[in-house]
């Protein structure tokens, strides 16, 4: 598995003053990036559990910033191994922030086969936003599996979870 987290510092003015003239405003923005190319499989009742290698600590606000755009892009997931011959595969996959200084934040999203007779799905894109507000301390933000029971997800060549700073 092969996980990198890089924070970049994202500073357009350079190119936005070239570009548009030198009385254009311009601002920095913060970029905080988590990936994996590792294949990951989840098929079990007991969860949700966090997805390997797609965590961040996203940091205190500040003047400059007080949220962060959060997207878990998950673009090559697929079913297999359906257990049921009445419920059609599907999981869900969510993005949580649970020490928000909004309570706990979730969103998700979910994937599945409309025909039980199925026996492995083709690929299945699912990319997933929230907006988290930024409070006094750095906090975590994950990705998440989750699933009915009734077949394995599994993710192959690539998934990220990446958050941009804003102002509000």
């Amino acid at each position: 598995m092969n996980a990198y987290r890089t924070l970049f510092v994202l500073a357009p003015a350079a190119l936005a003053m070239a570009a548009l003239g030198a009385d254009a405003p311009a601002a920095a923005a913060e970029f905080y990036y988590a990936s994996t190319t590792a294949t990951q499989s989840y098929s079990t009742f007991i969860g949700p559990i966090p997805i390997t290698g797609l965590s961040l600590t996203l940091p205190a606000a500040s003047s400059h910033f007080n949220a962060a755009m959060v997207t878990l892009n998950m673009p090559n997931l697929f079913l297999s191994d359906n257990t049921s011959t009445t419920t059609p595969m599907a999981a869900q996959l969510s993005i949580v922030a649970p020490f928000s200084p909004a309570g706990v934040l979730i969103a998700g999203g979910g994937i599945g086969c409309d025909n039980v007779n199925v026996k492995t799905s083709g690929l299945k894109p699912l990319t997933i936003v929230l907006l988290v507000p930024l409070g006094a301390n750095s906090q975590p933000v994950e990705g998440e599996w989750n699933s009915n029971g009734s077949s394995t997800v599994t993710t192959s060549t690539f998934a990220s979870l990446s958050a941009i700073l804003v102002k509000q």
